[in-house]
């Protein structure tokens, strides 16, 4: 006997997430720990509100992420 066949396939709840989703989360936060460390003037170059979102997908984010960075010693 056979299950009738799903439309989609999903691995975003419960025990099914994506295995690789926690060690994404972790390589981010000291990726972007690091950033800051080693460049200290670094800061958005447009008010926060001015990021465009991509919302229209399944996956949220940014479409650019638009920074400066000044040097200071």
């Amino acid at each position: 006997m056979r299950r009738p066949r799903a439309s989609h396939l999903a691995f975003g709840q419960g025990i099914h997430q994506c295995l690789g989703q926690q060690l994404a989360r972790v390589e981010l936060r000291i990726g972007l720990r690091e950033l800051i460390t080693r460049l200290p003037g670094l800061r958005l170059a447009v008010p926060a509100a001015q990021v465009p979102l991509r919302d229209e997908t399944l996956i949220f984010g940014v479409h650019s992420l638009p920074v400066a960075w000044s040097w200071s010693r």
